[in-house]
């Protein structure tokens, strides 16, 4: 993915795209934890570098992804929780652009954040997971609409 201006705003294949507001795109990550398969990003389509320079109503709306995210990951990858990170301009980041991890997590997962034995995800794996998510994100919105 393209990290420069407009990176959620057409340089993304639509098949990796979990869901996508106004402002702000969840998409599955190249390289996950084999326990920890799901692991997303929620994103701003404006290039973003930083937290404290976001405008309040983007951060209103990403963080908002984020908590639909988290309950989504439950359903779509059987995680009982996540974790939610977001790295502010860190030495050694790679991607310069706002963007906030939601990892699935498992009591058995053995979770640790420099883990060397992440693997690359195929293509077709990253999209099936984008799909996951899409349907639970899908399935929120309705209960949501219900209530």
């Amino acid at each position: 993915m393209g990290a420069g201006a407009g990176a959620g705003a057409g340089d993304v294949d639509g098949e990796l795209v979990a869901s996508r507001t106004a402002n702000v795109f969840v998409l599955p990550v190249p390289s996950q934890r084999a326990k920890n398969l799901g692991h997303c990003l929620v994103l701003p389509t404006a290039h973003v570098t930083s937290l404290h320079t976001a405008p309040r109503d983007l951060l209103a709306e990403l963080f908002d992804v984020v908590g639909q995210v988290t309950a989504a990951v439950r359903e779509a990858f059987g995680a009982p929780g996540s974790m939610v990170l977001q790295n502010d301009n860190i030495p050694g980041q790679t991607l310069s652009h706002l963007h906030v991890p939601v990892i699935p997590r498992s009591p058995d997962d053995g979770f640790i954040l420099s883990d060397p034995g992440k693997i690359e995800i195929p293509f077709e794996v990253r999209a099936q997971q984008a799909a996951q998510l899409r349907k639970a994100l899908s399935k929120r919105s309705s209960r949501d609409l219900k209530s």
